[in-house]
Formats: structure tokens, C-alpha cells, sequence
């Protein structure tokens, strides 16, 4: 084989091989979540009904809901395309990893002495940008338009320019960028005071480099906010805007936040561990605990995940080393900081990391801008070392927590995206204006049935390992036409004489069909020894469509089955 086709096959083969792992990863995902069905909802509307999808995400503080026809589109388009379940994944990991490489790219022109399988590697899996841009959920959606934002600022930004993209499509991305989140995220506000900061800048150049890049902003804002322009013609200027303007919520935050915000905007470009283990203690106790295989590799990649962000603040203060754009990008992460801190100000959901996610990619340039100020032979060994534990414990993770992926009951939504029947998945929650457009997405599938009357807990047992309550329940539907999906439960725990010690409530995140049982685990959290007698009961559920009423005569309904799940 020629020399000069070596090179590209080898990094072919690479993107390849990291697209594979990115989109296996996101196949492996919980799908049976909320935010993750509904997400998975809108653009299914769109592929059932052919409707214009105005709206996009639900913002669940305010009852509220995005405007803009992206998200649906991106969901629903490719099932159009293909009618199965798995389409948008592919989609948006066509995107993630196609707009990781675009940004990895760039940095390696920029940082030339940076070995590019370190650039490439890191990008692609450290967890942010695998576990929030590899599955259906609205915060994935915000990376690909987040970097292209980010590197047309980077390119309109005098301080930071190096001439990698022309001017004007540099502009034209941040444009692009902006609309782009704004039509599936919130945090969209937060790239606002970027693009100002670059327009105040390129004026400063004079009037006719000013109106180049305000020009081209608008350009690029135009192909993304076009598909807002639909929502804003059919419901006027207020209704409009979906009720997104009810999360302006001045307030004052408290100083440690600064603190907190200033480590999560690291760990963005790290390995961070805890978040995305389990949702709860108890849960990751126990997942450890049933996986101890798994323990080690989750030790080595969260040391990795504490050291390295504390190692990128204190290369902050190296201000005589590194590129002549160096100053600017350390300015430009403690402004990061500090915007998102004073954005929660004015916001009515409280601090929490994936909300200011759109700025992943600043945070990741920040760190290789650090890392090139110590590159060498020895922190190349062990930055191979930990990025290939943290792969093998990211592939380990996905297996033992594929029990919740779409592969879990892969019928319910194969047959909905099939044969275009939503109601066989589940239902768009009441308040959406989905649900307002058409009665028949936000009530209850036209079916008979009762859950209080349908719903019988056949059998419940429950353990304490570790100090944990471990629950094995059987659910049996005994309707003859209702099927049910996210079961409500409460737990109560007695002592000895008779004292009520703690009570819980949950989610069954299953969809149990007529005549059909299923036996499920459910983590209850850490109960002490005190309680020695518990108790569980059903409380209600969503009624869905079952399976059996959506399929068309001529095909073959999928056999419902019975499965457990932690």
C-alpha cells in the first residue's frame, strides 16, 4: 500500500471505529426515562402525523416548552427515512462526532504540536460528550451547534483568530450556532454575550468590518432560525414563545456557586465519574456492588477526573508559556465562569452542570491549550493510560446498564415508529403544546381500563444488601385492552413496634401489556437496620396503546415479554 494513502485509511478507519463505539454507547442508554421519551415523542408526532412540529422541548420547572422545529425534525426526519427506532441515534451521532472532529481539527492546526490521536481520543470519549450527545435527549443536541458557534467566535474573535476559517463564515457560524440552541436548549442565552463580545471587537476594526461580520451572523442565524419562523408567524410573538420567558427568575445565588461552576466548567473536558454512574448513591453502591469487576476501572478514571481539573486551574497561571492566543483563552474560561454564575441570577432552575453544557467546547480547548504547556513523552504514557481505562470502563458501564436501553423492550417503540401509532410508547405530557395542538397526544389512550382495577402486584420480595433496599416485584395487567407504562409506587418501612421509619415513591419505567407480568428489581435507597418490615403498593400508571391494537393486520405483532431490570 502507497505511503500517502496510509495515513488517511488509518484515520478513516479511526473515526470509523470511534463513531461505531459512540453510537453502540448511545444504543445502550437509558431510553425509558421522561426526558428521554418525550424528547423521542416529539419527533415521532412528526413522523406519525406529518404534522409541523412548533415546538420542542418541555421545560419542566415552568410547564413551558421550546420554540422551534429542530428538535422534532432531527428526531423525526431520519424515521422518516427509516422507520425504526434506532434512526435518530445515528443521526445524532452522525453530528456529534462529525462537529467533535470538525473542533479536534482545529485544534490541531492550532496546536500543532499536540499529537493528534491525543486530541481525537480525548474528545470523543470523555463522558460529557458521550453521555450527552450519543442518545435522544434534548442536551445532545446542543453540542453540535455549540461548536460551531464556539469555533466561529474563536475565528471572529481578534485575541483568538487564527485565520483558520474566512471572516465571514466565521460569523456566519456563530449565527448558525445560536439558532441552532436555541431551538433545543435554554442555555442558548449564554452564547449571546460571546457573539456580542466579537461583534463589539470586529467594530472596533471599523464600520465596514463590522458590517461584514454582523451581516454574516445574520445569514448564518437565518439557516437555523428559519425553522423558528413558523412558530412565530402561526402564534404571534407571545404565545409564540411557548412560555419560555416564565424561567426568568431574578434571585441571588450564593458565592460558593462560583466555586461549584468554575469545577464543573473543568470537568466538562475530564473524566468525571459520579454524575453519570447512577442517578442516586444508593444506586451506584449497589451497581458496584453487584459489578465489582467495574470498581477499579471507576476508581482510576474518577482519580483521573479529580486530578485533571485540579491540574487545568493550576496551569491557568502559566502566563509566560504556550501560544500568543494562550492569554485570551484563560481569559476567556474565567469569563465563562463567571457569565454562567451570574446567568443563575436571573434563572429559575437551579445550578446544575448539563445546563450550561453549550459551553463543552470552550472548556475542551482550554484543556488542550493547558495540556500543551506540559506535553512530553511521560504525560503522553499516562494520558494513553487513563484514556484507555476510562474507555474500557465507559464499554463496561454500557453493559451493565444496558437493561434500561431502548433494547430493554424494543417492540413498544419499533411498532410505534412502524406503524405510526405514538400511543403505543407513550403520551406528550399535558401541558405541551403539542398536547394543546392535537387533544389526542396529551389525554389517555381511548382504550378501556382502569390501572387502580387492572394493575395487580402478583408477588413482592425485598433484601437489604449492603444496607440497601432491593426490591423483586411481579406486576401482572390483567385488562383485556390497556396496556400501562411508568408504574407509580410508594414504599413504607416499619420498625419493630410498628413505626413508619421511611417512605419512598418511584418509577416503574416499564410498559407492561394486557395479559402479560413483568418482573423487575427496583433500588429503593439506603434503609436502616431499624426497618424490619416493609411494604409496597401501586399507586396508578400511564395507559398506552398495546401493541397489539396499533399493528396493521398484514404484520406481525412483536410477542411481549416478560424481563427484569435494575
Amino acid at each position: 500500500m502507497p505511503s500517502r494513502w496510509r495515513t488517511p485509511i488509518v484515520w478513516t478507519t479511526g473515526l470509523a471505529a470511534a463513531f461505531a463505539f459512540r453510537l453502540a454507547f448511545g444504543l445502550t442508554y437509558d431510553f425509558w426515562f421522561e426526558d428521554q421519551t418525550q424528547i423521542f415523542l416529539i419527533g415521532l408526532r412528526h413522523h406519525a402525523t406529518g404534522a409541523w412540529p412548533y415546538f420542542g422541548p418541555d421545560v419542566v420547572w415552568t410547564r413551558s416548552q421550546i420554540p422551534g422545529a429542530l428538535q422534532g425534525l432531527l428526531v423525526g426526519l431520519p424515521m422518516d427515512l427509516l422507520p425504526v427506532p434506532e434512526a435518530p441515534f445515528v443521526l445524532l451521532n452522525v453530528l456529534s462526532t462529525a462537529t467533535l472532529a470538525l473542533l479536534c481539527a482545529y485544534v490541531c492546526r492550532r496546536l500543532p504540536s499536540l499529537p493528534r490521536w491525543l486530541v481525537f481520543g480525548w474528545a470523543l470519549t470523555v463522558p460529557w460528550t458521550l453521555h450527552y450527545s450519543t442518545h435522544v435527549v434534548n442536551p445532545s443536541y446542543v453540542l453540535p451547534g455549540s461548536i460551531l458557534f464556539f469555533l466561529g467566535f474563536l475565528e471572529t474573535f481578534p485575541a483568538t483568530s487564527g485565520g483558520v476559517f474566512p471572516l465571514p463564515l466565521a460569523a456566519a457560524l456563530m449565527g448558525l450556532g445560536v439558532c441552532w440552541v436555541m431551538q433545543v436548549h435554554l442555555s442558548w442565552v449564554l452564547l449571546v454575550p460571546f457573539l456580542a463580545l466579537a461583534l463589539a471587537a470586529r467594530a472596533r476594526e471599523g464600520l465596514g468590518r463590522f458590517a461584514i461580520v454582523a451581516a454574516a451572523a445574520a445569514a448564518g442565524a437565518l439557516v437555523s432560525g428559519s425553522l423558528l419562523l413558523p412558530t412565530l408567524w402561526r402564534f404571534g410573538t407571545e404565545a409564540g414563545t411557548g412560555g419560555v420567558q416564565r424561567n426568568l427568575h431574578p434571585h441571588l445565588v450564593g458565592p460558593w456557586v462560583l466555586a461549584t461552576t468554575a469545577g464543573r466548567f473543568l470537568s466538562f473536558a475530564s473524566l468525571e465519574v459520579n454524575r453519570f454512574l447512577e442517578i442516586t448513591r444508593s444506586r451506584r453502591l449497589f451497581l458496584l456492588h453487584a459489578h465489582p469487576w467495574l470498581v477499579p476501572l471507576a476508581a482510576v478514571t474518577a482519580a483521573a477526573g479529580v486530578v485533571h481539573p485540579i491540574a487545568m486551574a493550576l496551569l491557568w497561571f502559566r502566563r509566560r508559556s504556550g501560544p500568543p492566543e494562550w492569554r485570551a483563552i484563560r481569559w476567556l474560561a474565567v469569563g465563562t465562569v463567571v457569565l454562567i454564575y451570574v446567568s443563575y441570577f436571573f434563572a429559575y432552575e437551579p445550578p446544575q452542570a448539563h445546563a450550561f453544557y453549550v459551553v463543552t467546547p470552550l472548556a475542551l480547548v482550554y484543556a488542550f491549550y493547558s495540556w500543551s504547556l506540559v506535553d512530553g513523552p511521560r504525560t503522553r504514557k499516562v494520558a494513553a493510560a487513563v484514556m484507555a481505562t476510562g474507555l474500557a470502563y465507559h464499554a463496561g458501564l454500557a453493559g451493565v446498564k444496558s437493561g434500561r436501553s431502548l433494547y430493554h423492550d424494543r417492540a413498544v417503540p419499533a411498532v410505534a415508529v412502524h406503524e405510526r401509532v405514538p400511543a403505543v410508547l407513550a403520551r406528550r405530557r399535558e401541558y405541551s403544546m403539542d398536547a394543546r395542538l392535537d387533544p389526542a397526544a396529551g389525554r389517555e389512550a381511548d382504550v378501556p381500563g382502569e390501572a387502580a382495577t387492572d394493575l395487580q402486584l402478583a408477588s413482592s420480595t425485598w433484601s437489604r444488601p449492603w444496607g440497601i433496599a432491593l426490591w423483586t416485584l411481579t406486576v401482572r395487567n390483567r385488562a383485556i385492552g390497556a396496556a400501562y407504562r411508568d408504574l407509580r409506587y410508594e414504599c413504607r418501612y416499619r420498625a419493630a413496634d410498628g413505626r413508619v421509619v421511611r417512605e419512598s415513591a418511584g418509577l416503574l419505567e416499564e410498559v407492561v401489556q394486557p395479559g402479560t407480568e413483568r418482573t423487575v428489581q427496583v433500588v429503593d435507597g439506603r434503609t436502616t437496620a431499624e426497618a424490619v418490615a416493609a411494604e409496597l403498593r401501586l399507586l396508578g400508571a400511564e395507559k398506552v396503546l398495546p401493541l397489539r391494537a396499533a399493528v396493521a393486520p398484514t404484520s406481525v405483532a412483536p410477542t411481549p415479554r416478560a424481563s427484569a431490570a435494575p
